[in-house]
């Protein structure tokens, strides 16, 4: 099984703080968010041993400098997509893409975005994952649907099937969203490339998921706990206050 991280974001909301520093290794705790998350996967059950983290050029070396301090079970590779600004960046599909041909995946794959943090245990997930052989995300209950708007919302049937997706709608229908936590069994990693070729502007997983589930099941996960997607200063204050002990 083969993992990607999405890192090669410029994280503008965060501003000054990510003017110089990837948002994925800002402080959090006594570690970092990445840092965080590093832990999670190395935990017993998830079968991940190897990590390609995708950056853009300008935060490359330092994630780099970071990976080579790693002390943990993980070996992480820093590809480098070359997008120096948000105007050229490949987008999220683009740099899945990318670290699919650049790395040669042809196995099972783990997707995660670097900036979500959650309390589940992920073997859980994988256990989950691995049982459908489907696309299956990580889904999350937010209290309640107004702030669904910024997210993929869906909706399930009794086995966690998803029979309705939809990227920030303006009226969300439901409180249950995607997060960026994804499982691509390894006959479906050629749908990601074969996705990238047929749109021409929409970047993001979230829509790839929609164009998806047209095709074949996809399912969910429901994630328990608390999750984070620290998008903007709000969001990282409060996940710094549950996972970095503030």
């Amino acid at each position: 099984m083969q993992t990607v991280v999405l890192a090669a974001g410029y994280g503008t909301r965060l501003y000054p703080l990510t003017q110089n520093t990837p948002k994925a290794l800002l402080p959090m705790g006594s570690s970092t968010i990445l840092g965080q998350l590093a832990v999670k996967l190395e935990k017993p059950g998830t079968g991940i041993q190897e990590i390609s983290l995708v950056s853009n050029h300008k935060f490359a070396e330092p994630f780099r400098k970071w990976a080579a301090g790693q002390k943990g079970k993980l070996s992480w590779t820093v590809l480098d997509d070359k997008s120096s600004s948000e105007a050229d960046r490949l987008g999220s599909i683009g740099d899945l893409v990318f670290a699919i041909r650049e790395q040669k995946i042809d196995d099972d794959l783990l997707v995660f975005g670097s900036d979500n943090l959650f309390e589940t245990e992920f073997a859980d997930f994988v256990k989950f994952a691995k049982e459908k052989n489907q696309v299956t995300l990580a889904a999350y209950e937010l209290p309640d649907k107004s702030s669904a708007s910024h997210y993929g919302v869906l909706t399930v049937d009794s086995d966690w099937r998803i029979t309705e997706f939809a990227e920030k709608p303006a009226q969300p229908y439901s409180a249950l969203i995607s997060t960026a936590v994804y499982f691509f069994p390894r006959r479906t990693v050629s749908r990601v490339v074969e996705y990238l070729s047929s749109q021409k502007t929409a970047d993001t997983l979230g829509a790839f998921i929609a164009w998806m589930i047209a095709r074949e099941p996809v399912y969910a996960y429901p994630l328990k706990g608390t999750w984070f997607d620290i998008g903007d200063l709000e969001s990282y204050r409060s996940a710094q206050k549950i996972f970095g002990g503030v």
